[in-house]
């Protein structure tokens, strides 16, 4: 095994690892590791390891190519050097990255890959075909090195050494974020054929991935059904109702359901956009989300707290004249973070000029609030133009997307810095899908 090692200064080591052939399945990994090292696309000025010191590791992918970010030593090893990686996501325990590897920038699909975060073992899954590269269809369980994938079989378990295996056979099975928090189980829902009358009613089911036995908890008559997560005490699921399967009213907003195992029926939690990332939970279980309908999401969108047993639900106030989008609780759930953005009304449904759009833009800004929506201010010294604020393990610090780059900031808005940026391809569309816009060229695993 050889290693070229280069130095950048100030930005860490870029460690090439050539894997000629990857001995534990036997299957050449030529396509994916061959060529010439491209690391000089990286550069102080466009990574600053130092002030990702401690925050974990970080996957990224940098004009195609996908790189990994240590962050305690600051190493960064570029992972692959042909073709075009995709929607990176690390495993449970942060030694395993699963990507989609396509034939170029324009294609939101194609080969499903695994590797080692140190570049080692990379192999194509034998056996699925092209794969879409969302949550929808990719998801780890949160205690063992397998992954959970929605393919055009059907759903397949992944180890990371081995075949996979197809659990469920059918093109309409879609398994999103499926796995129970104790990793037993998966949730699925699947499509059934057309009845008599032309409707086509959904299955929720779950599989006890052990035993492989499946139980049907509720049908969705001509209507589909779209899982949003597992109750973080893994007693039921979260799942959006879309009537007649339309994907213009799913884009205007719908019923949010709580489905508790033991309950007779489901309970209404709430009504807004179907984004997953627009969902956290507290280490109590109250769970934070966006509320109000409409697609445009510069109008009718607010903050509401639920706590999913009982069916108490509070509303936030919003900051003066803003909406509020993108909620995060930090690990305490003491905390909130969020982005707050002018309100401009449901007449506005577009913007004529470019420049109409980004003097919107320029309103997100970064907030922060207590849990009750009491003392909420905002972080200015995070910038303009605020994305997507996660929080770090230990609630120190937020890392977020804002100026087409990747930054982080302390809690109390201190020491904003670059860690990555800009990525050329976020430049190209401001308006995303009427205002919602979500980045998933890196994964972060936080330790």
């Amino acid at each position: 095994m050889s290693l070229l090692v280069l130095v950048i200064t100030g930005c860490g080591s870029i460690q090439r690892v050539q894997t000629p052939m990857d001995h534990s399945s036997g299957s050449s990994v030529i396509d994916i590791n061959q060529g010439q090292a491209n690391s000089a696309i990286l550069s102080p000025k466009n990574l600053n390891a130092a002030a990702f010191k401690n925050m974990g590791n970080l996957a990224f992918i940098w004009e195609g190519l996908l790189f990994t970010l240590d962050g305690e030593t600051g190493e960064v090893k570029q992972l692959t050097y042909s073709r075009h990686a995709l929607h990176p996501i690390w495993s449970y325990d942060g030694e395993w990255l699963a990507f989609i590897s396509a034939d170029g920038p324009s294609l939101k699909s194609g080969q499903l890959w695994l590797v080692r975060k140190d570049g080692q073992q990379a192999h194509q899954v034998p056996g699925i075909n092209s794969v879409q590269a969302n949550d929808q269809n990719l998801s780890w369980s949160p205690t063992t090195n397998v992954l959970a994938v929605s393919g055009e079989e059907g759903l397949w378990l992944v180890p990371v050494q081995g075949k996979p295996t197809l659990k469920f056979k059918g093109s309409h099975a879609y398994a999103y974020g499926p796995w129970s928090p104790d990793g037993k189980y998966i949730a699925y829902n699947v499509m059934n054929p057309p009845n008599t009358q032309g409707s086509r009613d959904e299955d929720l089911y779950t599989l006890n991935v052990n035993s492989g036995e499946t139980v049907k908890y509720i049908t969705a008559e001509n209507a589909g059904i779209i899982i949003a997560t597992w109750l973080p005490d893994g007693s039921g699921l979260l799942y959006w109702l879309d009537p007649l399967h339309s994907a213009s009213l799913a884009a205007d907003g719908l019923e949010l359901w709580s489905l508790k195992f033991n309950d007779v029926k489901p309970k209404l939690v709430s009504t807004g956009l179907a984004y997953r990332d627009w969902l956290s939970f507290s280490p109590n279980g109250q769970l934070l989300m966006v509320s109000g309908g409409g697609r445009i999401i510069w109008a009718q969108k607010s903050l509401t707290i639920s706590s999913p047993k009982s069916g108490s639900t509070l509303e936030l106030p919003n900051p003066a004249g803003s909406i509020a989008t993108d909620p995060s609780f930090s690990p305490d759930g003491s905390l909130i973070a969020f982005v707050a953005a002018k309100n401009l009304g449901n007449e506005v449904w577009g913007f004529s000029e470019s420049d109409d759009l980004a003097s919107w833009v320029a309103t997100r800004l970064l907030w922060i609030e207590n849990a009750d929506g009491s003392a909420a201010h905002p972080l200015q010294s995070a910038g303009t133009g605020v994305y997507q604020p996660v929080w770090s393990k230990d609630g120190t610090h937020i890392i977020y997307v804002q100026n087409n780059s990747l930054w982080i900031i302390g809690a109390n808005g201190e020491n904003p810095e670059k860690i990555l940026g800009p990525f050329a391809d976020w430049k190209k569309d401001q308006f995303g899908f009427y205002g919602y816009i979500r980045q998933d060229d890196f994964a972060w695993f936080k330790s």
